[in-house]
C-alpha cells in the first residue's frame, strides 16, 4: 500500500532550487518597482546588473530556499502527511515569516504616530510592497516545490 509522501530525490532538489532563484528574481523585480520614497534607493540598480550577475543570482536565490524546502520534506515525512503538503509548508513558512517581521515594523508607527516628520513609508500598513515579497516568497517556493515533486516519485511503504 502507498503512503503517498515524498521521497528523497537529489536531482529534484537540485532542480527545485534554480527554479525557485529563476522564480523569485523577476518577481523581486517586480515588487521593487512598486517601491517609493527612501525605500526606492536601490532599486535603480537592478538596471546595472550584468548577464553574468544574473547567472550567478539565480542560483544563490534559491540556496536560500534551499532549508525551507528540506524543513517541508523532513516534515511531509516524519508527519507522513501527503504531498500537497510539501507546497504548502514550504512556500508557508517563509512567507508568513517574512509577512509577521513586515508587519512587526509597522506596529511603532502604529502606537506612536509621528507628527510633522515624514515617517519611513515601508514601516507602513498600506505599503504594497511589505506584501508583494512575501507574496513573491510564497510563489517562488511552490514552484520550487512543485518542481521536486515532478522529479520525487512517492514512497512506498508497506503496511
Amino acid at each position: 500500500m502507498s503512503t503517498h509522501t515524498v521521497s528523497w530525490t537529489w536531482l529534484g532538489f537540485l532542480v527545485a532550487i534554480l527554479v525557485a532563484g529563476a522564480v523569485f528574481l523577476p518577481l523581486m523585480w517586480l515588487t521593487d518597482q512598486f517601491r517609493h520614497g527612501l525605500d526606492a534607493d536601490m532599486v535603480h540598480l537592478w538596471a546595472t546588473r550584468s548577464p553574468a550577475w544574473f547567472a550567478r543570482a539565480v542560483p544563490e536565490a534559491g540556496v536560500l530556499a534551499a532549508p525551507f524546502l528540506i524543513l517541508a520534506y523532513w516534515l511531509v515525512r516524519w508527519r507522513r502527511l501527503r504531498r500537497r503538503w510539501f507546497i504548502a509548508i514550504a512556500a508557508a513558512v517563509p512567507a508568513t515569516a517574512m509577512l509577521g517581521l513586515s508587519l512587526c515594523a509597522s506596529v511603532g508607527e502604529i502606537l506612536q504616530p509621528t507628527r510633522g516628520v515624514i515617517p519611513f513609508e515601508a514601516n507602513s500598513l498600506t505599503y504594497l510592497p511589505n506584501y508583494l515579497f512575501p507574496t513573491s516568497i510564497a510563489v517562488a517556493l511552490s514552484a520550487a516545490a512543485l518542481t521536486y515533486l515532478a522529479f520525487a516519485k512517492p514512497a512506498k511503504k508497506p503496511i
